[in-house]
C-alpha cells in the first residue's frame, strides 16, 4: 500500500544534493509528488512530498539520514485522489504595520488553506512610503464564496487591490 510522507531537509548545500535525494527516492520506487527547494548563501532548505510503498517508508529515512543534512518525516498516511481547488490570491496595496497577520486571520476564518505565499514591500517615493505586494497559492473546498472572500479582505483597507483567480 502506497502512503504519502512530507520530508523536510535542511542543512549546508551540497553538490548534487537534489539529485542524490532523487535517485534515492526513485530507487526504492517512490515519487516526488511536490518539492520546494531554497538555497540562501551555502545553506539548503526544503519540502519534498513523497508517495512510497509503506514498507520501505524507514529505509527511505534511514538513506536520508545516511546523508549529512537534517531531515524529518511527516507522515501524511493513505494515499487519497480527492481533487482540491487551487486559486492564485495577489493582494496589493500601501503597506501598514499588521496586514500579513490581518489577510491570513481572513483566510483562516474563510478556511483556507495557504499552500504558498510571497510577500514583498517595495518603497515608493511617489506615495511617500512603501507597497505591500504578495502572492498566495490557496485551497478552497466546495463551499467556497469568492464574494465573501473578497469582501472580507477588502474590509481590511479599502485601498487593497484583490485579484483572485483559478
Amino acid at each position: 500500500m502506497n502512503i504519502q510522507v512530507m520530508v523536510t531537509v535542511s542543512g549546508s548545500n551540497q553538490t548534487d544534493l537534489v539529485k542524490v535525494l532523487s535517485d534515492i527516492t526513485h530507487a526504492l520506487d517512490g515519487k516526488w509528488l511536490n518539492s520546494k527547494i531554497s538555497h540562501i548563501d551555502t545553506y539548503v532548505a526544503g519540502l519534498i512530498k513523497i508517495e512510497i510503498d509503506a514498507s520501505k517508508v524507514e529505509l527511505l529515512r534511514s538513506k536520508f539520514n545516511d546523508l549529512d543534512i537534517n531531515v524529518e518525516f511527516a507522515d501524511l498516511g493513505c494515499v487519497t485522489h480527492e481533487k482540491p481547488t487551487p486559486l492564485d490570491l495577489c493582494i496589493d496595496g500601501k503597506d501598514r504595520p499588521g496586514l500579513v497577520r490581518h489577510i491570513t486571520q481572513v483566510l483562516s476564518d474563510n478556511s483556507i488553506k495557504v499552500e504558498n505565499m510571497e510577500c514583498n514591500r517595495l518603497g515608493v517615493p511617489a506615495i511617500g512610503g512603501t507597497l505591500f505586494t504578495s502572492h498566495f497559492k490557496i485551497i478552497v473546498d466546495e463551499q467556497f464564496d469568492k464574494m465573501t472572500l473578497v469582501s472580507s479582505l477588502q474590509d481590511i483597507a479599502p485601498d487593497l487591490i484583490i485579484d483572485l483567480s483559478a
